[in-house]
């Protein structure tokens, strides 16, 4: 019963992720239109301003971490903060703006920004080398064609007809790509440090960006913005700005970049619901099919995250010998930088011709130090493999990283481990 939580985790993120476009389904129907009049760069800034001001404390909470990240996480989080933070918001906040004065139709500006699945599946597969069932591309198609027919069945927009030229058109696609690109690059990063921490960087680089871009076209001016909006800018910090982010990376710690960027999807749903709800616009009998549709494969892509566990090579490395002093000798491997969440997994190792049972730690060494390490017991097995390369196949996550008050606490907490690896059939 233990590992139950860890077994409904996709569930919980997936949930994560959902509630977070609904709270960008409520920006913009009745949020953002209250803005159309100003610059959009300057409701980015003062939006992603508020919103770090509200997450900075966990900057200082998960200092050490920040502190230990590698090159490879600090290029991902300037990435999710220029494209996800500042261009996918500038962009698509530009698109809807232009919509709110009436130069292009919504349906244009949202049938682009559904684009955004095709990069983040794209990405996914090239940068983080996601490996998922086949079953899962047939849900996700199912969902990309259920989204499209939700929200464009009541008018019959073809793609075809979109003029590429017209600005607002090209605004939504730079944000598709931005926001698409963003979930791959957010997911490494949120697999490396706490998602508090990632809210808290990504509002703080945005800001800065954004503030730079500001000064350098002279839009910085504050007195444009009425007394209401700047109580509705603190309302956007708490619902669909920073707040609404804090719970993605909560989710997206918790299912494949590819379930997530599916699992967005939900917007032109809770979209459509809210249309109904509050403008009276129901649904037809295709959009009612493709609800629906997309429910059921909403769910399916949900179940089918779990099984997204890597298999991968990795060279044993001398380490500090901790687990030998504990009973449990492990072997330090030079895969520090794989893209998972941390967390203690049972694996299958393979060393040479043979397979053994085996428990891996992937994460800091406790919660308050800086080093992250990966390291793996193998169970009923004895030698010196300094230099050899083993073959790891990551089967289920058992738990998290945590601290222990004494080595007795641990030893117990490993022992509970092996159980759940024993369960699996790994003896």
């Amino acid at each position: 019963m233990k590992n139950i939580s860890w077994r409904l985790a996709p569930v919980a993120g997936a949930l994560a992720i959902i509630a977070a476009a609904l709270l960008w389904s409520v920006d913009g129907l009745f949020l953002r239109p209250q803005f159309y009049v100003l610059p959009a760069a300057l409701v980015v800034f003062w939006e992603h301003f508020f919103g770090f001001l509200a997450l900075s404390p966990f900057l200082y909470v998960y200092r050490r971490q920040i502190r230990a990240l590698s090159r490879q996480s600090w290029l991902a989080i300037f990435w999710i903060s220029l494209f996800g933070g500042l261009v996918g918001t500038l962009f698509i906040t530009k698109a809807f703006f232009a919509a709110f004065a009436g130069s292009v139709s919504f349906a244009t500006v949202v049938i682009l920004q559904k684009l955004q699945p095709i990069f983040a599946l794209l990405l996914a597969r090239l940068v983080l080398k996601e490996k998922l069932p086949r079953q899962f591309y047939l849900w996700a198609g199912l969902a990309i064609a259920a989204s499209y027919v939700l929200a464009f069945a009541a008018s019959g927009l073809d793609i075809r007809a979109i003029d590429w030229r017209h600005s607002a058109a090209l605004f939504a696609f730079i944000a598709a790509f931005a926001f698409g690109s963003s979930t791959v690059f957010g997911k490494r990063i949120a697999n490396h440090l706490n998602f508090r921490a990632v809210a808290a960087l990504r509002f703080a680089l945005t800001s800065l960006l954004s503030l730079i871009l500001l000064l350098a076209t002279g839009a910085f001016r504050s007195d444009l913005i009425a007394a209401y909006q700047w109580w509705l800018l603190l309302l956007i910090v708490f619902t669909s700005g920073a707040g609404a982010m804090f719970i993605y990376y909560f989710g997206l710690r918790r299912v494949s970049a590819s379930a997530a960027t599916i699992l967005e999807l939900f917007w032109p749903f809770s979209a459509l619901i809210l249309d109904y709800v509050f403008n009276h616009n129901y649904l037809n009998l295709a959009q009612s099919l493709a609800f629906f549709a997309l429910l059921f494969a909403f769910l399916k892509v949900s179940v089918l995250s779990r099984h997204s566990l890597p298999s991968f090579s990795a060279r044993v490395i001398r380490g500090q010998g901790r687990g030998r002093g504990l009973g449990f000798p492990t072997a330090n491997l030079d895969r520090a930088d794989l893209d998972m969440p941390h967390g203690i997994y049972a694996v299958s190792v393979g060393l040479g011709d043979r397979r053994y049972g085996g428990l891996m730690h992937f994460g800091f060494k406790d919660v308050f130090k800086e080093d992250v390490s990966m390291e793996v017991f193998i169970k009923d097995f004895s030698g010196d493999i300094y230099g050899e390369v083993l073959q790891v196949k990551v089967l289920q996550k058992i738990r998290e990283v945590r601290r222990f008050e004494n080595q007795d606490e641990l030893i117990a907490a490993i022992n509970g481990d092996l159980q759940v690896l024993e369960a699996l059939g790994e003896k």
